[in-house]
């Protein structure tokens, strides 16, 4: 056989002293009983109480007879529960009168038996409580029973006294105006007629707690169950009982009360009626104080994209009338000029030699270079009409003022719109802590599907795309200034998915959002961003506008350190072209 190491040693002398700790400290006797092969039983030990209920140290005991130990008679009877033990195999239990040091006393004593791998038992390890006490109060109350049927009557609560071996009930107490029964009638009732009057859903939980109670020998209890009464109606009950034993330790008979808790349990009902009834008044207020919160941010929203569109259409319209006045002119004026470069040219074909004044006038403007320019500089001005037309073109598509109503519009043209109000933020910066000398522009990619006309709101959806594009660049920012060093970039995608949806995705390669903050990004006046930046109402009208404006979902997907998502999915039904 291996050796045990060290360790191992060291772990059982542990084991060991922590159980014997246990058997040394307890505050009732614990005694150890051998079995030899042939079924003569030796005591082997017990702890301390069990020496002082004895009167001998258990060294003094140590490897003797029950018979040596207690007497013939005494020990005789004590093995003899101790062979039953051994021959049932299982955990034996019963109740005891012993006389130790000339005194008569009450145990409960607990037998468990041991066995070996072959499976005989070899040794028991039993405890023993004393319940001398209990005992003398269970003779008591038998003395006082008469005394305790008189002053049952005057109680206001049901008294029984139940004999199991008989199954009849001995019945006391507010008989008539609990049951509605009379006292002779109602005496009648047996154990069966109690389970009759027990109401059909609640029996099985009051059978199973008595079952339970009983086996286990602790007091039988239940809160509440319905009891019927003469009338056939029902009220609620509380049952307490206590079990009373012979004197060879077997359950014959159980003592308990009744009590109505009918009142307590209507006071109950309407107090839980009340709390519901608040619990709904209080919830109906949130609601309402949410939805009063967020009526008042559309309102704000609301405003502020009216006066914001009547401004952009107002700027669009005085922008293009001078614009169109200047672009349609350049066209003519190109001509003309183009022309009179043309004449110059003829004039100094012909006249080689012109007077001295016009050579001079022309060394002065520098003619040759006056003449190769201007081209160049009406093309240029040509160019920047018509970027102020589609800046122009830009505005009214995001304002939408004329479009109040659903309309059938390319989402397309929204997000180009978008894009071209936001160009100024997406332009080349310096890098921080560059000094200037290297400067970073924030890349649009776009993966544009095939999507049909969709019916909706246009301007609103021209602000979701604006609150989306807006918070995208605003991360990136911040992320430059922090002098992280990287791409930023905000990717657009757009399909037409399956289910008659349009679904959109704007993303940035940003921070990302933490999740602490993802759980509260769509509420209203909810923000991250400092002071006077934001408001904490772009979202929470977005996902309005987008869930119930056009029945659709707004999404966020992020991961710190990753970027950020938002997707969007509308759906367009009979619009599909």
């Amino acid at each position: 056989m291996p050796r045990l190491g060290a360790g191992s040693d060291a772990k059982l002398r542990e084991q060991e002293q922590f159980l014997r700790s246990i058997y040394e400290g307890v505050g009732y006797s614990v005694f150890v009983c051998d079995v030899r092969e042939n079924g003569d039983l030796y005591v082997a030990g017990w702890n301390p109480v069990s020496e002082q209920d004895v009167g001998k140290r258990s060294v003094d005991v140590a490897g003797k007879p029950l018979e040596e130990v207690f007497g013939p008679e005494q020990g005789g009877e004590i093995a003899r529960r101790f062979r039953t033990c051994v021959e049932q195999a299982t955990v034996y239990v019963y109740e005891e009168c012993r006389v130790f040091q000339g005194q008569e006393r009450w145990f409960l004593t607990t037998l468990n038996p041991l066995k070996n791998g072959a499976g005989r038992v070899y040794r028991l390890v039993g405890t023993a409580l004393d319940i001398t006490d209990r005992r003398m109060v269970e003779a008591a109350l038998r003395e006082s029973e008469e005394r305790f049927r008189l002053v049952a009557e005057r109680t206001g609560q049901l008294i029984y006294d139940c004999d199991f071996r008989t199954g009849q009930i001995l019945w006391a107490g507010a008989i008539a105006s609990m049951t509605g029964y009379s006292p002779e009638a109602f005496q009648q009732f047996g154990f069966e007629g109690w389970k009759e009057r027990i109401h059909p859903d609640d029996l099985l939980d009051v059978l199973t707690r008595l079952d339970r109670a009983l086996q286990l020998r602790l007091p039988y209890q239940v809160e509440e169950y319905r009891f019927q009464q003469a009338d056939g109606s029902y009220i609620y009950v509380q049952d307490s009982g206590a079990f009373v034993e012979n004197e060879a330790g077997e359950v014959y008979r159980m003592v308990g009360t009744i009590s109505d808790i009918t009142e307590r349990k209507r006071a109950q009902f309407q107090l839980q009626q009340s709390e519901t009834e608040l619990r709904r008044k209080t919830q109906d207020l949130q609601a309402t104080l949410v939805e009063l919160r967020r009526t008042q941010s559309q309102m704000i929203q609301n405003e502020k994209m009216s006066s914001l569109g009547q401004l952009v259409a107002g700027v669009a319209h005085e922008i293009n009338n001078p614009v169109n006045f200047i672009y349609g002119n350049l066209t003519y004026a190109h001509q003309y000029i183009q022309e009179l470069l043309e004449m110059i040219q003829l004039y100094q074909q012909h006249y080689p030699q012109p007077h001295a004044s016009i050579q001079e006038r022309a060394a002065t403007v520098d003619l040759d270079f006056l003449m190769a320019d201007l081209p160049k500089l009406l093309t240029s001005m040509k160019v920047g009409a018509d970027r102020i037309q589609k800046i122009v073109a830009s505005l009214r598509t995001f304002s939408r003022m004329d479009e109040a109503e659903m309309k059938a519009v390319n989402l397309h043209d929204g997000i180009d719109s978008t894009l071209m109000i936001l160009q100024n933020r997406l332009k080349p910066r310096p890098v921080p802590g560059t000094k200037g000398e290297a400067c970073v522009a924030i890349a649009i990619e776009k993966d544009y599907g095939d999507l049909p006309e969709i019916e909706c709101y246009a301007g609103q959806l021209n602000q979701v795309f604006m609150n989306l594009l807006s918070n995208a660049v605003d991360a990136l920012e911040e992320e430059l200034e922090r002098g992280r060093a990287f791409e930023p970039q905000i990717s657009i995608q757009t399909q037409k998915m399956a289910d008659d949806r349009i679904y959109v995705a704007i993303a940035d390669n940003g921070p990302g959002i933490p999740p602490a903050v993802q759980q509260r990004l769509f509420d209203p006046f909810f923000t991250t961003k400092p002071v006077g930046k934001g408001t904490g109402l772009g979202l929470a009208i977005s996902y309005q506008v987008v869930v119930e404006k056009h029945g659709g979902e707004l999404r966020c997907r992020s991961t710190p350190g990753q970027g950020t998502v938002f997707e969007i999915e509308i759906p367009y039904g009979s619009t599909q072209n």
